[in-house]
């Protein structure tokens, strides 16, 4: 049997901030959450009106992609992946509607490139002599 794979800082510090996002929509849920949802759906390029529905869809991503990198598993890489470069296409595209296009570019090319340079920690390959 293989031994658990511990979690490198930057795995850690990045399903942290997933995490914290988790609770901040989940918190916006029960205080702002038409105004945020409509923030979130914009920067996530679907139509305001799936402000709440995106929240709820946030939270789920947000958790699962938590879940994947600090377990290290395959899944986790793939879906923290699609997700950060569906967020690097769709900001572009939108030039007009997002508030911040250099903030909402920075996190998740800074997340991809973190991700594959450290791939052999999830795809590596461990002969037995």
């Amino acid at each position: 049997m293989e031994p658990r794979k511990r979690p490198l800082l930057g795995l850690v510090l990045i399903s942290g901030s997933y995490c914290l996002g988790v609770v901040a929509l989940i918190v916006a849920m029960f205080f702002n959450s038409e105004e945020v949802g409509i923030q979130i759906a914009n920067v996530h390029g679907v139509p305001a009106l799936a402000g709440f529905p995106i929240l709820i869809l946030g939270c789920i991503v947000g958790a699962l992609v938590a879940i994947g990198l600090s377990k290290m598993t395959s899944w986790g890489y793939w879906l923290t992946l699609i997700y950060v470069c569906y967020l690097l296409i769709v900001p572009p595209l939108l030039v007009g509607k997002v508030p911040s296009l250099i903030g909402n570019l920075t996190w998740p090319l800074t997340v991809a490139v973190y991700l594959v340079l450290r791939r052999k920690q999830y795809f590596g390959t461990h002969r037995s002599t």
